[in-house]
């Protein structure tokens, strides 16, 4: 899997402390350990994001920029999970619920202009924010979604389960 992650204002506030390793050379000369720490940190902090969002108040480009930078982190998570779990089973387990729920949850994410590819990773609608009405990515990402539930949940076990000195 090639992930290609916007340097984006979400991407940033995703990874926070850790935006060093969202995307270039500090990504690539990090350790497993940290990268898998650093991507499960920001997914959760994706999810927590996008379930307080107002997408009724900002522009259609705003939109489509933090749904990049959701399917750059959940991409980059899934990919330094891989990795990381190939030595902790407990890692490796939460990267397959992660990719189970996104199969799951397909025909959903698609009606927000989100693919979920074979591999579990995802790629978003060029246009999905212009193409797509406010209200279904405002229902999608409420705070009651068992989707968004479940994802943090796999999210959190990765960063309890990692040592970022690997």
């Amino acid at each position: 899997m090639s992930v290609s992650v916007t340097n984006s204002l979400s991407i940033r506030l995703f990874y926070n402390h850790y935006s060093s390793v969202a995307s270039g050379s500090t990504r690539k000369n990090s350790t497993t350990g940290t990268l898998s720490f650093a991507d499960a940190t920001a997914l959760r902090n994706a999810v927590r994001n996008l379930q307080d969002y107002k997408f009724e108040d900002v522009t259609k480009d705003q939109i489509q920029e933090k749904l990049k930078a959701f399917t750059d982190t959940m991409n980059n998570t899934l990919e330094s999970a891989a990795k990381y779990g190939k030595g902790n089973s407990s890692v490796k387990h939460a990267a397959s619920t992660i990719k189970n729920l996104n199969t799951q949850y397909a025909s959903d994410l698609a009606k927000i202009g989100i693919t979920v590819n074979k591999d579990g990773s995802m790629s978003l609608y060029e246009n999905a924010a212009k193409n797509y009405s406010v209200s279904k990515f405002s229902d999608f990402f409420d705070k009651d979604s068992q989707y968004l539930s479940d994802l943090y949940s796999a999210a959190k076990r990765i960063t309890r389960k990692v040592d970022v000195r690997i």
